[in-house]
């Protein structure tokens, strides 16, 4: 996609663009959702085991559990955001360079899903429409870490600005690309519980998870450069670097 094609979208033009990326470099997307998710899936069947064997254990291994998926899922975001971006730009999708750009931001990716985390169960057991809030308000959180190349702080601060006014907007994109996600996911679980074998269950999970999770994160990407978008005249500046036009200057203080 080239940047010609960037412009302000509404919820479903930014999903269906998702899929239209998806398709046009499936191969190097799910080669991406696999790296990251495969060690999970290996761990899961190994050591953790079936879930329905933590009952009546500690606490801390299902909460150790839910934050390793939690964890997994950021992996698989930081390096197919790093390759959303070179799709929408209109770059070729290098996935050996989206991981060596990701590779080095990694570590605040995940200290910032960790507390990503910890805020939505606030905001869930406080009300639960503060963790539509806290989804709404941190939207950008990965992307600008990866893209930006931002500190946590800056991390923070940026995805407030960048969601303030388009909140709305920002739940009916995600939403609308979580409902696609989960009701094939909901009808994968339910077939795969047939055999009523933990293992198959896993692995069908997981196959669904590498093919199916990159429109997930190709859709974070897309709202990030819709926010910047409307926010910040991106596909104005972009368009003019395209055609070798230099972006006007600040005026220099007197």
């Amino acid at each position: 996609m080239a940047t010609s094609a960037l412009r302000p979208r509404s919820a479903s033009e930014i999903v269906d663009a998702a899929f239209q990326i998806l398709r046009a470099y499936y191969g190097q997307f799910v080669m991406c959702s696999a790296l990251a998710y495969l060690p999970w899936l290996v761990l899961e069947l190994v050591f953790l085991g079936d879930p329905e064997q933590w009952v009546g254990t500690t606490w801390w291994l299902a909460a150790s559990a839910g934050i390793g998926v939690w964890l997994t899922f950021a992996l698989m975001s930081a390096v197919i955001i790093t390759c959303a971006s070179q799709a929408y730009l209109g770059e070729p999708v290098d996935v050996a360079r989206a991981v060596r750009r990701a590779l080095p931001r990694l570590p605040r990716v995940l200290i910032a899903a960790v507390v990503r985390y910890f805020l939505l169960l606030l905001g869930f057991f406080a009300l639960i429409i503060g963790s539509v809030y806290v989804v709404a308000r941190l939207f950008a959180l990965t992307p600008v870490i990866i893209l930006e190349d931002g500190s946590l702080t800056q991390a923070f601060s940026r995805t407030s600005a960048l969601s303030k006014g388009r909140k709305w907007h920002i739940l009916n994109t995600l939403g609308l690309v979580a409902i696609i996600y989960w009701v094939i996911a909901i009808g994968v679980t339910m077939l795969a519980a047939l055999s009523g074998s933990f293992v198959v269950q896993a692995i069908a999970g997981a196959f669904y998870t590498i093919l199916a999770y990159p429109v997930i994160a190709i859709t974070e990407t897309l709202l990030y450069y819709d926010a910047r978008i409307q926010s910040e005249g991106l596909d104005i500046e972009l368009m003019a670097v395209e055609l070798g036009i230099a972006p006007p200057t600040e005026p220099a203080a007197s």
